[in-house]
C-alpha cells in the first residue's frame, strides 16, 4: 500500500485502447479509492494525507498544491530554459526492449553482488519499477523507450536499488522525503552528470516541459506537443498519460506534475561536488540530510559508486 498504488489508473489499458481508435477521445481515468484504500494510503503515508483527499475531490487547485509540496517540484524560469535548449535537437530513437533491459539490469546487480532478481511482467503503468521488500525490480513488457538506451535505463534504476541495500546495510530509516532527491540522482547518472546534451537528458527535460504543460492544458494537448518535438505515438501515451495520474477526466486541466520532480531535482544536484554525491548512497536520504553522513559507507565499495558516477 504506497502512493503508487492511489496514483496509478486501474483502466489504462483500456483507455489507451479507446484513445488510439479515437484520437479526439480523452481518457477517463479510474482508481482505486474504494474507503478501505483511502484509509490505507493515509496510514502508511501520514504525509501523503492532503494529496489523497485532494485527488479524491478532484480539486485540482488542492492537487496543484499539495502535489508540489509532496514531490518538492518547482518550475523555475531558469530550468524552463534550460530544458527548452536541450530539446531543440531531436535524437535518435534507441527503442531497446524489456528483455534486453532485464538482461542487462541483472549483470549490473550481478556484479555489485546485490541479491535482486529482475523480472518482466505484465503490467500497465510504469516501465521499471524495483520492490525493495521482495528484492526484486519488476519490468513492464510494455516498455517503450524510444530516446532511452537499456544502458541508461539500467544505470538509473541501479540507483534505487544501492540506495535501498546501503540504507539497510547502515541502518538508516528511509527518510519521508528521499524521492525527490533519489530521482534527481538516478536523472543525474543516466544522463552522464548533465554535462552535455543527450538522449536522455532530450527526454528529461521533455517530460519536465510536459508536465508543466499538463497543469494547464489537456491530455490531448499534452500528447500533441510530444509528438509535435520527436516522440512517436507509444511514447507519447506512455509519456503524456503519467502526466494525468491524479486525475479522471483528461480533458480538463490538472495533474500530479510528479513527472517534473525528475529533471527538478536532476538540476539541483548537478551543483554538488562528486564525492557528496557518492554519500547521497548511504541511504534513502534526501539532499537536505547530506551533512549528516560526512563520509560514505555501504555494502557496495565506495569505487564502484564513483566509478557509476563517471
Amino acid at each position: 500500500m504506497t502512493y503508487l498504488n492511489a496514483i496509478t489508473p486501474i483502466n489504462i489499458s483500456e483507455e489507451k485502447h479507446k484513445f488510439f481508435n479515437n484520437s479526439n477521445y480523452q481518457p477517463q481515468l479510474e482508481y482505486n479509492w474504494d474507503e478501505k484504500s483511502i484509509e490505507g494510503y493515509k496510514r502508511v503515508s501520514p504525509l501523503f494525507s492532503d494529496l489523497v483527499d485532494a485527488m479524491v475531490a478532484q480539486d485540482v487547485p488542492q492537487i496543484h498544491i499539495y502535489s508540489r509540496e509532496y514531490f518538492d517540484v518547482d518550475f523555475r524560469p531558469q530550468d524552463l530554459e534550460f530544458a527548452a535548449n536541450l530539446i531543440r535537437r531531436i535524437p535518435e530513437a534507441s527503442n531497446g526492449t524489456a528483455d534486453e533491459l532485464a538482461k542487462i539490469f541483472q549483470s549490473k546487480l550481478d556484479a555489485l553482488n546485490i541479491d535482486y532478481k529482475v523480472e518482466v511482467v505484465d503490467k500497465h503503468g510504469f516501465q521499471c519499477r524495483p520492490n525493495h521488500p521482495a528484492k526484486k525490480v519488476e519490468i513492464s513488457k510494455y516498455l517503450h523507450l524510444q530516446f532511452l538506451s537499456t544502458e541508461g535505463v539500467a544505470s538509473h534504476e541501479l540507483v534505487h536499488v544501492i540506495r535501498a541495500v546501503n540504507g539497510d546495510h547502515n541502518g538508516i530509516a528511509i527518510q519521508h522525503d528521499y524521492l525527490p532527491t533519489e530521482e534527481g540522482l538516478s536523472c543525474l547518472i543516466q544522463d552522464e552528470l548533465l554535462k552535455e546534451p543527450s538522449a536522455s537528458s532530450f527526454q528529461h527535460a521533455l517530460e519536465f516541459l510536459a508536465a508543466d504543460l499538463s497543469s494547464k492544458a489537456s491530455f490531448k494537448e499534452v500528447f500533441d506537443f510530444l509528438v509535435s518535438m520527436g516522440a512517436d505515438e507509444e511514447s507519447a501515451w506512455l509519456r503524456g498519460i503519467r502526466q494525468k495520474f491524479g486525475v479522471k477526466d483528461t480533458s480538463k486541466p490538472g495533474s500530479l506534475m510528479k513527472s517534473g520532480m525528475y529533471f527538478y531535482h536532476e538540476r539541483l544536484l548537478s551543483e554538488l561536488s562528486k564525492q557528496e554525491l557518492a554519500r547521497l548512497f548511504v541511504g534513502k536520504i534526501p539532499q537536505h540530510h547530506l551533512s549528516n553522513y560526512p563520509k560514505y559507507s555501504g555494502v557496495v565499495p565506495e569505487e564502484k559508486i564513483l566509478e557509476l558516477l563517471g
